[in-house]
């Protein structure tokens, strides 16, 4: 890619039976995503033109068998046609077999497109868990089936909204298992990974981490906990003394609060909720790292209650857009 040509983002449509349809074409219009790179749909044009149907916008559904055959005209929309789902297939709203066969096949088409430099990264519409599981696909989630395409074997997850990065230590876990996770070497993989990531992804050479402690006031010296003590500022110390930048363990609330304003790379959240509630003011867009595919999505589900009826908002679907497309072209400077 050179420094005049917009990366070619491949754009997966999702689950037919939620609100991905509509908010892939709501983003796709919107002159920012224009501006920031050549958008390509993987899914079914038919379903894509009722999408534009419902939302009234003045835009036309190309159906194409290649990017090559991509024209990126303004007021299209250039789908790679699977042709594996139709209306008749399911009913809006509801967990769905044929949604959950037609988007992993989404997923799977868009990894091999990324490693074939078809396309230079990918931004996913939402997923349903259970429609996949009963399409007989049986993964915890998309990031998974994008790890199994590229031969990953350990792939991680970032939260991004506003100018906040965050990794967290746990994520899909109880808050007693959070709690038994905060030890020394998972802490030390976490903040490894951080760096490696913010290195690769954003090309950040020598990023700056705050660790959040686990406690209330990161345990008070010990009166509200020891893992601080314990497990947190050991860790910090041997990464400092290889020279890894890094502050805290410090009181979440003032951790967060300082990576709102943009004093970190990069943040170390200890548990979901810790890492992700500072977030949901933004809608925040998750990125996978530990892979060779660079890919972004809408940190929101499928929406079923609101699918097909015309009022999705397409914010966070723009912005998993735009930074897709912003990493490909970081990555592509740094490569020339």
């Amino acid at each position: 890619m050179s420094a005049a040509v917009k990366p070619v983002i491949g754009v997966t449509m999702g689950d037919a039976a939620g609100i991905g349809p509509e908010i892939v074409v709501r983003a796709l219009v919107e002159p920012e995503v224009r501006e920031a790179c050549h958008a390509i749909v993987i899914g079914d044009a038919g379903i894509m033109r009722d999408a534009v149907a419902l939302t009234g916008l003045p835009c036309e559904i190309r159906a194409v068998s290649s990017v090559a055959e991509a024209e990126f005209r303004d007021g299209t929309i250039d789908v790679l046609d699977l042709r594996n789902i139709a209306r008749s297939d399911f009913e809006p709203g509801r967990i769905s077999a044929a949604c959950g066969r037609a988007f992993v096949e989404y997923i799977r088409r868009a990894a091999r497109m990324a490693l074939s430099g078809e396309i230079d990264a990918v931004a996913s519409a939402p997923t349903n868990k259970e429609a996949m599981h009963a399409a007989g696909e049986i993964y915890p989630g998309q990031t998974e089936i994008f790890a199994e395409e590229s031969r990953s074997t350990d792939p991680f997850t970032i939260l991004t909204g506003g100018k906040m990065r965050v990794f967290l230590v746990s994520s899909h876990v109880s808050l007693s298992q959070a709690i038994a996770l905060v030890t020394q070497p998972r802490i030390e993989l976490v903040i490894r990974k951080a760096v490696a990531s913010l290195k690769e992804l954003w090309g950040i050479d020598d990023p700056l981490i705050g660790v959040a402690g686990l406690n209330p006031h990161a345990g008070d010296g010990g009166l509200f906990g020891r893992e601080e003590i314990e497990h947190v500022i050991p860790v910090l110390e041997r990464l400092r003394a290889e020279g890894i930048r890094i502050e805290g363990p410090g009181p979440a609330d003032s951790v967060y609060d300082r990576a709102d304003r943009g004093a970190y790379d990069g943040v170390i959240g200890m548990y979901h909720d810790q890492g992700v509630i500072p977030l949901k003011r933004y809608g925040y867009v998750t990125v996978i790292s530990g892979t060779p595919i660079i890919r972004t999505t809408a940190g929101h589900g499928t929406a079923y209650d609101i699918a097909w009826k015309g009022i999705g908002r397409a914010n966070v679907m723009q912005r998993a857009v735009v930074l897709a497309a912003e990493l490909a072209a970081s990555r592509a400077a740094r490569a020339r």
